[in-house]
């Protein structure tokens, strides 16, 4: 059957229609997904399934200017940067709230004098706590907040695609600044 006959059975509401549709093209935006947001990534299958969703959403539209698998895979890889830009967000949020976490009054000076001193502290601090996380959440950190790398030379560094960056960085700084609070001995961080 070809694309625009299957695409009219599908809108005619065929069951068996649905189903070759599926499987003739999940496994390719599977692979797509994988190759974008990691091979361990547990969201790949997700958004495979909500590539569908908005196929099947907008397929009464669907002009055949571009091959059905051609289609598909812009939906998957859009759907693929809808999750970076969702894992940046967070990590950024992290990223912010460990600042937060450390400029409490006894870290926090008013002089520029201190201001340097302020900023050795908190990286005695963040050093001390990285200590006590494994190696992975130590090397991605130290990559990305003190050699200031990009997602994409973390990435290439560690011979791991840029989604699994993203959401490995946004673990370990969870469980960097739990780790910091303790050091500092709070139990709630209020920000």
């Amino acid at each position: 059957m070809d694309e625009r006959e299957l695409v009219q059975k599908i809108l005619q509401g065929d069951e068996k229609a649905k189903e070759q549709f599926f499987v003739t093209y999940r496994e390719r935006l599977y692979r797509n997904c994988v190759y974008l947001l990691g091979y361990n990534d547990p969201e790949a299958e997700d958004v495979v399934q909500e590539t569908f969703i908005t196929a099947f959403e907008k397929l009464p539209g669907f002009e055949f200017r571009s091959s059905l698998s051609t289609w598909l895979t812009q939906i998957c890889i859009f759907k693929c940067h809808n999750r970076y830009r969702q894992r940046d967000k967070l990590v950024n949020q992290e990223h912010a709230e460990l600042d937060l976490l450390l400029q409490s009054e006894a870290l926090e000076r008013q002089d520029a004098g201190n201001r340097e001193k302020d900023r050795q502290n908190k990286l005695r601090i963040i050093g001390k706590c990285l200590e006590n996380m494994g190696k992975e959440c130590r090397e991605i950190i130290e990559l990305r907040e003190l050699q200031e790398k990009s997602y994409i030379e973390i990435g290439k560094r560690l011979k791991i695609p840029m989604g699994t960056v993203m959401s490995r960085l946004s673990r370990c700084k969870r469980a960097l600044k739990t780790i910091v609070q303790e050091f500092l001995g709070k139990s709630d961080f209020e920000g």
